[in-house]
């Protein structure tokens, strides 16, 4: 009774009968001789439904269970085939090891959690299995914790939808947070509206219509989308997106009216024929360009983080260069009036609007025209209180996910490792339920 205790913690089954048990004096490794009980014997594979025997298949086979001890341990056993009314000619089932893998259950499980809390190559290292392999047991483990995908877009209201990249060179993939679970629940690899419509069209027409809110980050493919199939939903644009667009248009300002100097400067220069004498400074125009060129992180930072030396710079922008200095008044008026609540923050935003129509800043007349048009999501914002902060924090997991692993060469077990670190879906260790 202990011998077929142990066989069935190893291999994860309690539907497994031993015949024998051998070591190989050349690998040190132990072999568990066995086969199927009756009731798993000639079924499918992939459904598991009971199927005709076919033939013998390729003869014995091995699958690699959880070690003992130093010593690794498998599992022999026939492999024949089936004849499956669906799925056709497949190998029969084994109820030890998932379908086309050379695994037990117990080993792959503990192979995914522990991928899940370490890093890949420790995981390969103290498993004993190539650093590729850990990525396709994930895929397998992943498509076998759920049995019915469809039940994680049931009863959504408060969504977050936003892409993060995975590898350089402009490679993207798409998530879709739950909010109201704080777990992602859908992604996929590229970004832009056709493959955020593979999300609505997975979505059951009573499924899409639950959904209340969708927050973004003011893209425009998210917003066609969401229209188009959920036209009753709330699309809330982040306000931290909102003001990192006035400071893009801040740091575009800074940096013309840093060329614009620096191009004087250039031109004064040229006048002056030879080298420079000695203890001679440098020209007024060149010393405006560099100090120009300094107050960038006086400009983005809010007032109240400000040093000394940065309060000095803004106050020297001024006399110096107002067009600037009226930009940056227009970048802190517009924060400000993100923070005021639902109430008030209308009356603001018109009020700067027309503020920024007048500045005779072409970055700002921009900017002015492009929260015009996001106008809608703003306020929804305001009204549900409603951020991305959550999915923002699921993309800095994804990419520590990334880091850890140094990066994923397949795509489908990036996805897989996504999923289960960052949704409800979790691996478990055997013997731990």
């Amino acid at each position: 009774m202990r011998i077929k205790a142990l066989i069935r913690a190893l291999t994860g089954t309690s539907h497994i009968v031993c015949e024998s048990i051998e070591t190989d004096a050349t690998t040190k490794a132990i072999n568990i001789i066995a086969h199927p009980d009756s009731k798993s014997q000639y079924r499918c594979g992939i459904c598991g439904k009971k199927s005709p025997g076919y033939d013998n298949g390729g003869g014995t086979r091995k699958w690699r269970c959880l070690d003992i001890g130093e010593a690794k341990a498998y599992v022999v056993a026939e492999a024949p085939r089936v004849c499956c009314k669906e799925h056709g000619v497949v190998t029969a089932f084994v109820p030890w090891a998932r379908h086309k893998s050379r695994f037990c259950s117990s080993f792959e499980d503990t192979v995914a959690w522990l991928a899940v809390n370490s890093t890949r190559k420790c995981v390969a290292e103290l498993m004993r299995i190539e650093w590729h392999t850990v990525g396709e047991i994930l895929s397998r483990v992943y498509s076998g914790l759920e049995k019915k995908p469809s039940e994680r877009f049931d009863n959504l209201v408060n969504i977050g939808i936003d892409e993060t990249s995975y590898k350089k060179g402009h490679k993207y993939m798409t998530v879709v947070v739950n909010h109201d679970t704080n777990s992602v629940i859908w992604c996929s690899i590229g970004y832009k509206k056709e493959v955020l419509k593979k999300f609505f069209d997975g979505l059951t027409p009573e499924q899409r219509e639950s959904i209340r809110c969708v927050s973004a980050d003011g893209a425009r493919w998210i917003a066609d989308c969401v229209k188009e199939y959920c036209p009753n939903a709330a699309l809330c644009i982040d306000p931290f997106h909102v003001v990192s667009w006035a400071t893009d248009a801040l740091d575009e300002v800074r940096r013309r009216a840093w060329s614009e100097a620096n191009r004087v400067a250039k031109e004064v220069q040229k006048r002056h024929v030879g080298r420079p004498k000695k203890g001679e400074t440098e020209s007024p125009e060149k010393k405006l360009a560099d100090d120009i060129k300094a107050t960038r992180y006086a400009l983005l930072k809010n007032p109240q983080d400000l040093t000394a030396h940065q309060e000095v710079q803004l106050k020297f922008l001024t006399t110096a260069n107002p067009r600037l200095y009226r930009a940056y008044l227009l970048k802190e008026d517009l924060r400000l009036a993100l923070k005021a609540g639902y109430e008030s923050i209308g009356e603001l935003l018109r009020k700067w609007m027309s503020w920024a129509q007048r500045c005779r800043i072409p970055e700002f007349r921009e900017l002015r025209k492009k929260i015009k048009r996001n106008m809608t999501g703003i306020l929804a914002t305001a009204k549900h209180k409603l951020s991305n902060a959550r999915i923002e924090a699921t993309n800095n997991k994804i990419k520590l996910i990334i880091r850890r692993a140094y990066g994923f060469r397949n795509t489908d077990n990036l996805i897989s490792m996504v999923m289960m670190s960052c949704s409800t879906v979790k691996p478990l260790l055997p013997g731990r339920t």
